[in-house]
Parts: C-alpha cells; sequence; structure tokens
C-alpha cells in the first residue's frame, strides 16, 4: 500500500553495465489501473519516459543508478474522497479513495527492446503522512502502525461529542483472513454507572479487500436516543461475523454542558478519512454582495420611478468566523490537520456546505498555554444569489426509479483469487415507466449501504481464476531461539500451497503474493514456534535435486555463500552477487539453497562470516553429517571473515557430488 500524498518512486534498474555505447538508451514506465471500481481488466493510465541516471565513478568502481519515476503525481489524481453523506448511518464503502495499479517497465537502446519487466499488483491511497515521518514509515506505515486495526484518523480518543454531532470511522481491509461481514457494535455506559450488553448497529457482507470503510458513529447515528437510560458515553468497534474483533474501540463522552452556540466542521483528514470539528464559541455569520450594475438610456418622460442604473446580476459571498471554544493542548496541535484538509464542509440543518478556509496560519503550540480557544474564519464556496427561508419537503412523490448493472466483475478474496459471486460494478438509474435512464443521475459504482445497491449473484463464470500459484516450501532464514544447552535451534519450513493465491493479471502477480505470503511468515517469532531444537543440525534430512549439493547454516543472518570464476556466472547469497542475474543468485541472508556440482573451481566457494569484530570464532563444516572442515578464525576489524568451503590452508579437502548435504556452524570457540 502505497501513499499517494507522498513520494511514490520506482527505479528500473539499469541496462547491462558491460554496454559501452549507453547514448541511446530509453527507459519506459508504463502505469495500469483498473477500468473502472472493482474491475478486474486494467487500462494503461500514462506511459512515462526517463533518461538514466549518468553513471558515476567512484574510487572502488563504477555505480549505475537507472532511470527513477516519481508517481504520486498521476497516481493521486485517479483516487478521489469519499465524503461521508448528510444524514448516513451504518457502513458504507469508500469507492475512490483505494486503487490496485501494476507497472511495466522497458528499457530501448536505439529503439530497440532489450529488456523488460511487470510489476506485481500494489494498491495506493488518498492518503499521507508528515514528511518527517515519511523516511522511517513509507514502507512499513500500514504493516507496523495500522496494522489492520487502527481507524484512520489522528483525532484523539475518548472525544467530547454533542448529540446532534455526526462522526464517523475509517477502516481500511488490509487484513488476512479477509472477513466475510463486519458488524458494527457498541456498548453504552449510562450515569446510573450501569451498562448494557454490546449490541450490532449495523452490518455489511460481501466486504472486498483493500476497501475503505466509512461507519458513522454519532449519537443519531448510532440510535442512541432511543435508550431509555441517560447516555453518557459509548465505545464502537468493528467485528467478524464470528464475533473475532477487527480493529481498536473508540470512545465518545456525551458533553453533558448546556452549550448556547454549537457548530460543527467535518472535514477530510491526512489519512482519508473524515473527522469531525465540534465548535462551542461566539461566532457569526456576514454576507458581502458584488453586484453587475449597467446604466441605460433616461426615460424621456422623466418619470421618478425610471431608473437609469440598473442592477443586473447580484452575487453574494458568506462568511463564518466562529471561536472553538476551550481547547486542550492536542486539541490545538490538531487544528494543523484541519488547516492542511482539502476537504471542509459546514454542518447546515439540511446538508454538508463547502468551506474554504479564510485563515492561512494557525498556533497549534504556545509555550505555558493552558486550556484556550482559537478563531476560525471560513467562506462558503458557493455564492449565494437569492434568500428563502422555507421547510424541509416532504409528502411528494416522485416519478418511479430503479437501478440496474452497467458494468460487472468476478469478485476477489483477499488473496486474489475469485470468490465464486459476480457483482454489478457500475449501476445507473432508470425509469421504471419506460426504462429510459435518468440523464441527471449519474452512473456510479454500486457501493454496499447507498442508494441502489445491487448485491452479487453465485456465477459459474467466477468459479476459477485465471492464474494460481504454485507450491512454495523452504525453510525459513531464523533459527529457534531458547534451546537447552547441547542443543542447536533449526530453521521452520514455510510452506505456501498451491493454489492459495491467485491474480487476474499474470501468473508471476499469483506468484508474487505467494512469495510476499511467504516472507510475512519469514519471521523469528514463527521460527520460535515452529523451529525445532536438535542435538545434532548436520544430520538434517533434504530431498536434494539431481546434480545438485544442498546448503545450510546455522545462522544465516551471520554467514552467507558465494561462488565467483573468471570463466563461470556468480551464484550465492553473498552481498558482492546481489544485482548479478542468473538462476542460482539468491537474497541476502537467505537458507536451504540448492547449487550444481557441476562446477570448474571450487577453490573459488567462499563463506562470509559476519561477527564481532577481533573475536575468535570456530566454523565447522559438514557435509552428510561428518564433520570435514574445523577451523578457528579471528574475525578482523571490519567486523567479517572469508574463508574458502572446500578447501582448507590451500589444499582441497572434499567435492560435493550429486545429493551431498553440507551443513556450516559457527561456534564460540
Amino acid at each position: 500500500m502505497k501513499l499517494a500524498l507522498n513520494p511514490i518512486v520506482v527505479n528500473i534498474e539499469a541496462a547491462d553495465p558491460l554496454l559501452s555505447d549507453r547514448a541511446g538508451l530509453q527507459y519506459f514506465l508504463k502505469v495500469m489501473v483498473p477500468e473502472f471500481y472493482l474491475s478486474n481488466t486494467f487500462n494503461e493510465l500514462v506511459e512515462l519516459e526517463g533518461s538514466e541516471i549518468p553513471p558515476e565513478e567512484m574510487s572502488q568502481g563504477t555505480i549505475y543508478r537507472g532511470a527513477y519515476f516519481e508517481l504520486e503525481e498521476q497516481l493521486e489524481g485517479l483516487l478521489t474522497r469519499t465524503a461521508p453523506e448528510f444524514g448516513q448511518d451504518g457502513i458504507r464503502a469508500c469507492e475512490g479513495l483505494v486503487s490496485p495499479y501494476y507497472l511495466t517497465a522497458r528499457i530501448e537502446n536505439y529503439g530497440e527492446p532489450i529488456y523488460e519487466k511487470t510489476f506485481p499488483v500494489d494498491y495506493v491511497i488518498k492518503a499521507g503522512i508528515d514528511e518527517a515521518d515519511f523516511a522511517e514509515y513509507k514502507d512499513y506505515f500500514f504493516t507496523n502502525y495500522i496494522q489492520g486495526t487502527r481507524f484512520l484518523t489522528w483525532a484523539e480518543d475518548h472525544k467530547r461529542v454533542h448529540p446532534e454531532q455526526p462522526e464517523f470511522l475509517y477502516w481500511l481491509t488490509n487484513v488476512s483472513p479477509l472477513p466475510s461481514q463486519i458488524n458494527l457494535r457498541c456498548r453504552v455506559e449510562y450515569a446510573e454507572e450501569s451498562d448494557e450488553s454490546p449490541f450490532t448497529v449495523a452490518s455489511l457482507d460481501n466486504v472486498a479487500s483493500m476497501t475503505v470503510y466509512c461507519a458513522a458513529v454519532g449519537y443519531q447515528a448510532l440510535g442512541l436516543e432511543s435508550k431509555e437510560g441517560q447516555v453518557i458515553g459509548w465505545r464502537v468497534w468493528l467485528e467478524d461475523a464470528n464475533g473475532a474483533r477487527l480493529t481498536e474501540d473508540r470512545s465518545y463522552w456525551l458533553d453533558q454542558q448546556y452549550r448556547r452556540n454549537v457548530r460543527f466542521i467535518v472535514f477530510a483528514n491526512s489519512l482519508g478519512g473524515f473527522d469531525t470539528l465540534y465548535l462551542t464559541g461566539q461566532g457569526e455569520e456576514s454576507l458581502n454582495v458584488v453586484r453587475s450594475i449597467s446604466e441605460r438610456y433616461p426615460d424621456y418622460n422623466y418619470l421618478p420611478s425610471y431608473a437609469e442604473t440598473v442592477i443586473n446580476a447580484t452575487a453574494g459571498e458568506r462568511q463564518l468566523t466562529v471561536s472553538t471554544g476551550w481547547l486542550s493542548k492536542a486539541q490545538r496541535e490538531y487544528l494543523q490537520e484541519l488547516l492542511l484538509s482539502k476537504e471542509i464542509y459546514y454542518v447546515s440543518e439540511r446538508a454538508f456546505l463547502p468551506l474554504v478556509p479564510s485563515f492561512d496560519s494557525v498556533r497549534p503550540v504556545v509555550d505555558d498555554e493552558d486550556l484556550i480557544g482559537r478563531t476560525l474564519t471560513f467562506r462558503f464556496t458557493n455564492p449565494k444569489r437569492n434568500f428563502s427561508k422555507l421547510p424541509i419537503l416532504t409528502g411528494v412523490i416522485p416519478r418511479a426509479t430503479a437501478w440496474r448493472p452497467k458494468a460487472v466483475a468476478c469478485l476477489l478474496d483477499a488473496n486474489g483469487k475469485r470468490t465464486g459471486k459476480k457483482a454489478a460494478t457500475l449501476i445507473e438509474k432508470y425509469y421504471l415507466d419506460d426504462n429510459s435512464r435518468v440523464a441527471e443521475a449519474p452512473i456510479k459504482p454500486n457501493i454496499p449501504g447507498t442508494e441502489g445497491y445491487i448485491p452479487p449473484v453465485v456465477s459459474p463464470d467466477c468459479a476459477v481464476t485465471p492464474y494460481l500459484n504454485t507450491v512454495i516450501s523452504k525453510q525459513g532464514t531464523y533459527t529457534k531461539q531458547g534451546c537447552s544447552t547441547g542443543q542447536v535451534g533449526s530453521t521452520a519450513l514455510i510452506t505456501i500451497a498451491a493454489e492459495t493465491y491467485g491474480s487476474e493479471i499474470s501468473q508471476a502477480d499469483a506468484q508474487a503474493k505467494a512469495e510476499a505470503a511467504w516472507q510475512a511468515l519469514n519471521t523469528q517469532a514463527y521460527a520460535n514456534t515452529n523451529g525445532a531444537c536438535v542435538f545434532s543440525p548436520e544430520t538434517y534430512s533434504y530431498n536434494v535435486p539431481a546434480d545438485h549439493f544442498h546448503y545450510r547454516v546455522s545462522d544465516a543472518s551471520k554467514i552467507s555463500i558465494q561462488y565467483g570464476s573468471p570463466t563461470e556466472q556468480s551464484m550465492g547469497n553473498g552481498w558482492t552477487v546481489q544485482g548479478s542475474g542468473g538462476s542460482y543468485i539468491f537474497p541476502q541472508f537467505s537458507n536451504d539453497l540448492n547449487f550444481p556440482v557441476s562446477v570448474l573451481y571450487y577453490d573459488f566457494w567462499t563463506l562470509l562470516i559476519k561477527g564481532t569484530r577481533n573475536t575468535q570464532r570456530r566454523v565447522k563444516i559438514y557435509n552428510n553429517g561428518v564433520l570435514m572442515i574445523n577451523r578457528l578464525i579471528t574475525i578482523n576489524g571490519e567486523g567479517f571473515e572469508q574463508i574458502n568451503v572446500f578447501y582448507n590452508n590451500g589444499a582441497s579437502v572434499f567435492t560435493p557430488v550429486s545429493g551431498d548435504k553440507l551443513y556450516i556452524s559457527v561456534e564460540n570457540p
């Protein structure tokens, strides 16, 4: 998940460094986006062209950086915020706030393609974080902070609210497994120091992955005015169909004081949701009118009622100036969110009226300030040309209408696999009497909880996913900790079953999702739970492919292997071979690797061993459980040491054959 309001930078790796003539190199990046909401077909949004950064000559060689592309402007313009509706209750999806996309990179040399790569599908959300936090959190904000449980808001918890105040919480479904249903749950607290069991306010079926949902959680939207006791507060959260909690809970306390002046401002926050500001200070509305005046010929009867100067048009600009009321330090700091907001609404009796701030600065922090207010000024964006004071219209029977599908697509689960259901993704409004489309009603996404929603249906067209991952079964890179003396912790086997993840785009995309799932499980916690404590780890079992030997180490974070010769391509997982290409180049710190036995120079296989500098370590190399090399080494002053795998003191110790299993441990002397 990428933040569209922060930089989104993509690098296309440089063309072959051995290419001597680089003047004709051109780099292209194509951005593919869904055709419409929930669509499984992608169209080209834009194709960007760039040149590579000139190679940089350094003391230790030449750096080739390739080409960089910034995508935030293109992707941010694709997204739209979903402001809450006036009087909204229940749960509804925010269809335009998040979008999937994928990229295709291409390099041409004098017009001839020499490289092409399609990246896996990513997601982008119309949200952003402070620039001071971005460098640290750009790749971890949703996984390490939001974590699928936090609501998309920076507003304080335990919020004081008015009975008529609209309040909303936004939640992103970046969770696995994806719930089939989400329920808005509420627990009420009463003045009589009693409370009732939590109850379900609203439910929503057919939940979509990587989608933001808006829940109305104000006093009236929750139906708390019908409670018999005196409500003083409530807690809300989301649960799945089995009662498992999906989110944090948020608390609200009903303002018990009489307020002579009450106003509400609803505004978009930095994370894509909408928050409400409760204003209790004095305010005033003013109206400034601009008139279009013209002159005309005089009436030769010289009647006193004839006007030689006439008003052709008037347009009034309304302005609201209001004091916030008493604010705490945290509330004053939160006013920065309002100042930076791009969508602001005034809550009137019948609608949300758009505003533009007339103030360009705010003082969030003033030393030694206690409770104090701020004065805010806004301008209503829509001009006022007439005056009326009419009651809300009721009892009118309009011409009968209904909604029908305009576009359909197969629904996908959180793993990208088809659910077997077909859904209307776009719907249009039409008149029942003649089936003609309602011209003034836009074609809109089919959103649960909104007018005209059409639920999905089971369809054989959506039974089979086009692309499914193949099995991934390999040892993790972490070893089990906490084993007894004399035992060694093993790595844990991590398996992603075949056909767990799917894609509508390509086999590579389905496989990339499975690889990402494997990486997510490759943690120390997983190894501690699923690894084993063994007495003789060097005697492990493994089904080694023919014509290969197997490589396993006791601690992959401290030991890596590499092979390089003048005549053969590099192999291994050391930092020196990363980016070299080839079938036997593995990520750094990977473990349980297979290498071919048909190499020419076994003296070119080396181990890179990390450790505390100037300390001694004992390296043991086993083959099929038999100790072949037992060396005492000293980690150098830079924190690593390099030794040969199959040679000791310049002499060949052994040469692996097909099916051999190496085990390498580094221990205290």
